[in-house]
């Protein structure tokens, strides 16, 4: 049977150097990393986790809660967190809050996993509530409650809804339609206060508002039901992108043509906003980057390497595409008449 000696001899490194790799340490060289990962390629190594387990009251495995796996944001951030926590050496969990709470609150308790990234957050969640009373490090990401005891990753979300509403106001559209997240989430709730505090502040009226949950079969029903009893509205902006996109898909189907009757906005930048048959503008908040930092964040806070609890915030960006003609962002604000 291989054993780390064999490993360690066969890499011309330390026995301890392949417990450091094979542990996820950062205390350890790219080159050397992959000298002793190719040694236990090359060996068939198979790690005892069982024993590693009992010896480092670790269990080299975190947790990932997140919501709707069917928007492509989730999936992004998933392909993010797993290139990480792969190279730290560790396996990741995943659990849909909107199915897996359960199983998730069971797992942070019995201490299945060394730490927690939340993706999504329900102040009524006991799966939420487990993770963050829990002794495992907590890392929320896209996500912001009230209190500490835990690090966090955002974006600027109260710019971006603030960026949008410049762009509005500048190209002359004064009353746009805003389909809004779930409300009692830090996402949602920032989102559309950025934009409805800037279109007050700009003097235009208060946008029509509508509650999309952030769904995509609620979005297109409201905005179904929208144009069907006013008429196609002169901007969408959705606080997602999932919505945005249920968004086109609605107008489409009410014979709206977009970008010459209605533009529409989201939030989030997922890949598919930029395919050229889509091309939807959309607010930046580079998800992926965000994400890599929370892993990263998590790891460290694992290892005992950070002190203080640190809330890193990403700059948000607005995107122009087909959605809305293309039209350039502008550098200040100056609303002009509705168009």
């Amino acid at each position: 049977m291989v054993t780390s000696r064999d490993v360690a001899r066969a890499a011309g490194v330390s026995q301890a150097t392949v417990s450091r790799v094979l542990n996820g340490s950062s205390a350890v060289s790219g080159a050397t990393r992959e000298r002793v990962l190719g040694a236990i390629e090359a060996l068939g190594y198979h790690r005892n986790e069982a024993a590693a387990t009992m010896k480092t009251s670790r269990t080299h495995a975190v947790g990932v809660i997140v919501e709707e796996l069917t928007n492509p944001f989730y999936v992004e951030v998933l392909e993010a967190l797993s290139e990480v926590f792969s190279a730290r050496g560790q396996r990741m969990t995943i659990w849909d809050s909107s199915h897996q709470a359960e199983q998730a609150v069971q797992a942070i308790r019995a201490g299945s996993v060394d730490g927690v990234v939340m993706a999504a957050w329900r102040e009524d969640s006991a799966a939420m509530r487990a993770a963050l009373e829990g002794r495992a490090p907590v890392v929320m990401l896209n996500r912001r409650p009230a209190g500490d005891g835990f690090d966090s990753v955002t974006s600027e979300n109260r710019a971006g809804g603030a960026l949008v509403a410049d762009y509005l106001a500048v190209h002359g559209i004064r009353r746009p339609v805003f389909v809004a997240g779930r409300e009692g989430t830090s996402t949602a709730d920032e989102r559309r206060e950025g934009f409805l505090a800037r279109t007050a502040a700009l003097g235009l009226p208060a946008p029509v508002l509508l509650d999309g949950e952030f769904s995509y079969e609620r979005t297109e029903t409201q905005v179904r039901r929208h144009v069907r009893r006013e008429g196609p509205p002169q901007a969408v902006f959705c606080a997602n992108d999932l919505m945005a996109l249920a968004a086109l898909n609605a107008l489409a189907e009410s014979g709206v043509d977009v970008p010459g009757e209605t533009w529409v906005i989201g939030f989030d930048d997922v890949r598919l906003a930029s395919w050229p048959l889509i091309g939807l503008t959309t607010v930046s908040q580079h998800s992926q980057e965000m994400a890599q930092a929370g892993a990263t964040l998590l790891m460290d806070r694992i290892e005992g390497r950070l002190g203080p609890w640190e809330h890193r915030v990403f700059a948000a960006r607005l995107v122009p595409r087909r959605s809305t003609a293309g039209a350039p962002v502008p550098v200040a604000p100056q609303p002009s008449p509705a168009r």
